[in-house]
């Protein structure tokens, strides 16, 4: 019998998406490609950023500081966004007019090559967007994060979730 998230199917790390979501096994797997071997401590985790107010035609950046005990696999980003903090339901989700760029400072290497939509790059409840591939980021690293905003007229409150994996790998 297979595992519970063989049966759902994974993420095969040679390349080929077969579902909605990483598989425990996967993710051990993934990492201790990285790490030669050396046992690991893999711990869920998510980074959160707030982004109020963003106005329409704007822009707001804020950093994002990876703990310097472990590094960070990230492996899908969520978010939430609304209106004014005007009330909201499962029926009426806000879908923000906005672009993300991510940059990890350290390295000055963007995650896309251009501000994406957020929309396409992130999970908003019911449309599941993992990332392509796993992405590690070191510890102590510090990410820019930028949301441009291209609504006509309304003011975004957008919650971001980055979430992923801690790896701390021990000396055996």
């Amino acid at each position: 019998m297979p595992w519970a998230h063989e049966a759902q199917g994974a993420l095969n790390f040679e390349g080929i998406m077969e579902s909605q979501s990483y598989g425990i096994s996967d993710i051990e797997s993934y990492a201790s490609k990285f790490y030669q071997g050396r046992p690991l401590l893999l711990t869920p985790y998510s980074y959160v950023l707030t982004f109020s107010s963003l106005t329409a035609g704007s822009s707001q950046t804020q950093t994002l500081n990876i703990t310097a005990n472990a590094d960070f696999i990230f492996l899908q980003m969520h978010h939430h966004a609304n209106v004014g903090n005007a009330a909201q339901t499962v029926n009426n989700k806000t879908a923000p007019l906005c672009t993300i760029l991510v940059t990890d400072s350290g390295t000055n290497e963007q995650f896309t090559n251009a501000a994406i939509d957020l929309e396409s790059y992130s999970t908003n409840g019911n449309i599941i967007n993992n990332l392509p591939y796993p992405r590690i980021v070191s510890g102590r690293s510090t990410l820019t994060v930028q949301l441009n905003s291209y609504e006509a007229s309304n003011t975004l409150n957008v919650y971001l979730s980055f979430d992923g994996v801690l790896v701390r790998a021990f000396t055996g």
